[in-house]
């Protein structure tokens, strides 16, 4: 049986952000520890709210639902190499172009994914300049009304 299809979307957004030229292999998917010096730069891919849209017309059946789904992708960067923002800036623009490349995420039970918007957080309080850019996607997706993985 397939995943649940916020599952493979997750997934999906994982499988685009590897490789990126600033981050490379270093993509975490729902991360909860710190990550350690020598893996950063990095990405931090979380799951989201996940949104029915309910009887507004156009986007629900008797046989399929469209909802919304919400994926945080968290640039994370500690350098003295170059401004800790600069480096941020650089990975949330390789970030767009390799999600926004193929707005279903090759996925096709997605409809579009939008990029929403993006809140820094610096900080220079250790050794070098830290900093973190947590960007929001929303995903529009359609599935089945009674099984979330079809």
């Amino acid at each position: 049986m397939a995943d649940l299809r916020a599952e493979q979307i997750v997934a999906a957004f994982v499988t685009k952000l590897t490789s990126l030229a600033t981050t490379g292999a270093n993509v975490f998917r729902g991360r909860v520890h710190p990550v350690p010096d020598n893996k950063l730069p990095a990405i931090l891919v979380y799951l989201g709210p996940d949104v029915p849209m309910h009887d507004d017309g156009a986007s629900s059946s008797f046989q399929y639902l469209d909802s919304r789904l919400t994926v945080f992708v968290e640039a994370l960067s500690k350098t003295s190499a170059a401004q800790v923002d600069t480096q941020l800036n650089q990975i949330r623009k390789e970030a767009i172009i390799a999600l926004r490349a193929d707005h279903t995420q090759g996925l096709a039970f997605v409809l579009d994914s939008l990029e929403g918007q993006a809140e820094p957080d610096l900080k220079g309080d250790g050794d070098k300049p830290t900093g973190s850019l947590r960007m929001e996607w929303t995903v529009l997706y359609r599935r089945s009304r009674a099984d979330g993985s079809a």
